[in-house]
């Protein structure tokens, strides 16, 4: 019950919420903590919201935002269901032989405002730069999900605080 109502609800749209302030992600991860004790049982026991949410495999709030974005470019670029979406998204080409020319790697627009790059034409591009290789060359959408939520949960384990590296190719 919980999941239906308020996961769904943290879910919905929820990319976009990129690059959104701490602050307000913050409200939304201790929503998401709090459903993951009443969905556990805990209640106000001293387990953390960490192993909470590792042992019921939820992604932290960031890192559901940023497999959202990541399986949207997904479906725009390898199976072209998004078509809206995916003409807003394209290829790196450089100007010359480089080892970035095989990587499948996407043009990340310039944008002026902090507001103007949480659009999904810059937003989309910065997330998948900054997956790996072998992600980036998945040819399923299961296969792709699978290997993106195991790669976003050993990214929360080494380094929870922090986003992941921003490759920008302008």
């Amino acid at each position: 019950m919980a999941c239906s109502i308020i996961r769904s609800r943290i879910d919905y749209c929820n990319s976009l919420f990129y690059g959104m302030t701490d602050r307000n992600l913050n409200k939304l991860q201790r929503v998401q903590n709090r459903t993951a004790r009443i969905v556990c049982g805990t209640g106000s026991q001293h387990t953390s919201s960490t192993q909470q949410l590792h042992h019921l495999h939820w992604l932290p709030v960031r890192s559901r935002i940023q497999f959202k974005l990541s399986t949207l470019c997904f479906r725009s670029r390898t199976l072209n269901q998004t078509q809206h979406l995916s003409d807003t998204l394209h290829s790196y080409q450089p100007t010359r032989l480089l080892r970035s020319s095989i990587q499948d790697l996407l043009t990340v627009p310039r944008c002026k405002t902090a507001f103007g790059c949480r659009r999904f034409s810059v937003a989309a591009p910065r997330v998948w730069n900054s997956l790996p290789q072998e992600l980036r060359n998945c040819e399923t959408l299961g296969t792709f999900k699978k290997h993106l939520k195991t790669h976003l949960f050993h990214q929360d384990i080494i380094s929870p605080a922090t986003d992941a590296p921003q490759i920008t190719v302008l």
